[in-house]
Formats: C-alpha cells, sequence, structure tokens
C-alpha cells in the first residue's frame, strides 16, 4: 500500500495559513480602532484624552465617538467630500458614531444647531487624520 502526503500536508498548510490570517487581522483591528469621548457644552468640544476640541487619529483607523453634552442639545458635525457625520446630542442622551478615518487632513468639527447663535459661529473643533 503508497501512501500519498499530498493530501494532509496541503490540507495542513491551508489550515496554517488561514489561522495566521484570522491572528493577524484579529490583531490588525485591535491596532487600529478608536475610541474618543467628546463633551460638548456651550461654545466648546471638549476631546477626553486631550482636554481641547482635537480629535487625532491615523490614517485607516477604526474610530468611534460617543457625543455627549451638558447644558443644552448640540451637534457633532463634520460635513465635506470625505467625511459626512452629523449627530446630535441632548443633555443625558448621548450618541455614538463610527467611520474609518480614510483621508489624511484636517477637518472642522461644528456645532449645526441654531438653539444659541452663538453654538454656530464659535463651536469649533478639528479631526487631525496624520499618515501611519
Amino acid at each position: 500500500m503508497r501512501r500519498s502526503f499530498a493530501r494532509p500536508l496541503s490540507a495542513w498548510l491551508a489550515l496554517t495559513i488561514l489561522s495566521a490570517a484570522v491572528v493577524s487581522g484579529a490583531v490588525m483591528t485591535a491596532q487600529n480602532k478608536r475610541d474618543v469621548s467628546v463633551t460638548g457644552r456651550k461654545y466648546t468640544y471638549v476631546v477626553s484624552d486631550s482636554g481641547d476640541a482635537v480629535i487625532r487619529v491615523r490614517k485607516d483607523d477604526l474610530v468611534t465617538i460617543t457625543f455627549s453634552v451638558s447644558d443644552i442639545a448640540h451637534s457633532f458635525t463634520i460635513s465635506d467630500d470625505v467625511y459626512r457625520l452629523d449627530r446630535r446630542a441632548e443633555p443625558g442622551k448621548p450618541v455614538t458614531l463610527s467611520f474609518r478615518a480614510s483621508k489624511v487632513g484636517e477637518f472642522e468639527i461644528r456645532c449645526t444647531l441654531a438653539i444659541d447663535d452663538r453654538c454656530q459661529k464659535e463651536m469649533r473643533g478639528k479631526l487631525i487624520v496624520t499618515d501611519k
């Protein structure tokens, strides 16, 4: 009886490659996920990890923002050709939004609600996406 090792060897090789792909994919996902908390209050945004109104991420990060407000309703809006993000939050009712940081650059964050004129004029922040 002749025994062929080609089939078990190719099965082992396929399983090894698949396992490596799954493990490396899981590592890549964990490295590229970015959770950010942003609080809006009269005329300003405060980003939890920076203390100012700037969110810093790297290109291709999967970004999840939890946006909450402490005084009146505000919006978290980035409206340009790349990112079209717009969420409204009310006190005690945070919202989340997720996106992939697909383009390097600086993008303006603003409040678009007309509850208080100063919000539309003064409430600004930045999303800064840097190259890997």
